[in-house]
């Protein structure tokens, strides 16, 4: 009686398992419009947007979904961790320079692999790396990006020196607490994060982090992505893994 019992419960475990592990590992690309009437009047910019890689390896599917169709990719932090093999990293960041060019802000596990190293390697592939700096992705449009906020290394005034006021800002941080250090006389548009996994393995509402979705954080576009990868188990619950392909354009223009 006993044996049947645990062979009873072996299956349904069995089967949970199996459905964690292959939410774990989709290849989603999540696409979304964000209308905004600060944005300078001209074509809609479409970005792509990948966080929290970990020991993943970015599928074919997911670059041929978004290449052609991307004027910018953005790794927002935790490109990999300590332990990834060194050609799996070169492997992804090759995938990823192949849609457009590629702009990289540090997340905690970066600093783990050892970001000395994997700075030079993404510099082979001419990726853009913003430690509380900035880059111009069209005219009056910037892209700023801050160092990892939970390693102590975030510098507000670095990252927004020398920004006009004016311009079209969009913030690449690994860490989406960096919101609370925003000021409306700041001026952000928009705010792309991850880190959190979206709580990886939640039940039902409940989870460790919120899950990931895009909010209004004060008049600020913000996106806390699930990540495309995972920490520790190789397991999701309730909030798969995610890419995603964001356009962003004035309200009523052609996308």
């Amino acid at each position: 009686m006993w044996k049947q019992l645990m062979t009873g419960a072996a299956l349904p475990i069995a089967a949970a398992g199996l459905y964690m592990w292959k939410e774990a590992f989709r290849n989603e690309v999540k696409e979304t419009v964000v209308t905004d009437d600060r944005f300078p009047e001209k074509a809609p910019l479409a970005l792509f947007f990948i966080s929290d890689i970990h020991r993943r390896r970015v599928h074919p599917s997911i670059i041929s979904a978004v290449k052609g169709r991307a004027d910018a990719v953005i790794i927002g932090g935790d490109l990999c961790e300590g332990g990834v093999k060194k050609e799996r990293i070169r492997e992804n960041i090759r995938r990823l320079s192949s849609i457009a060019p590629v702009y990289f802000v540090p997340g905690n596990n970066d600093y783990e692999a050892g970001i000395e190293q994997l700075t030079a390697m993404l510099a082979r592939w001419q990726v853009t790396v913003l430690k509380n700096s900035w880059a111009v992705l069209a005219d009056d449009v910037y892209l700023l990006g801050t160092d990892d906020l939970s390693e102590g290394k975030s510098d507000k005034a670095a990252l927004f020196h020398n920004v006009p006021v004016s311009a079209f800002k969009i913030i690449a941080s690994h860490n989406p607490a960096f919101v609370r250090i925003i000021e409306p006389e700041d001026q952000v548009a928009v705010l792309l994060s991850g880190h959190t996994h979206g709580g990886q393995i939640r039940l039902g509402p409940w989870g460790m982090y919120e899950k990931g979705r895009w909010k209004n954080a004060g008049g600020i576009h913000m996106l806390v992505s699930n990540g495309y990868g995972t920490t520790g188990l190789p397991l999701r619950l309730g909030a798969r893994a995610e890419t995603h392909l964001i356009t962003i354009c004035r309200p009523g223009q052609t996308t």
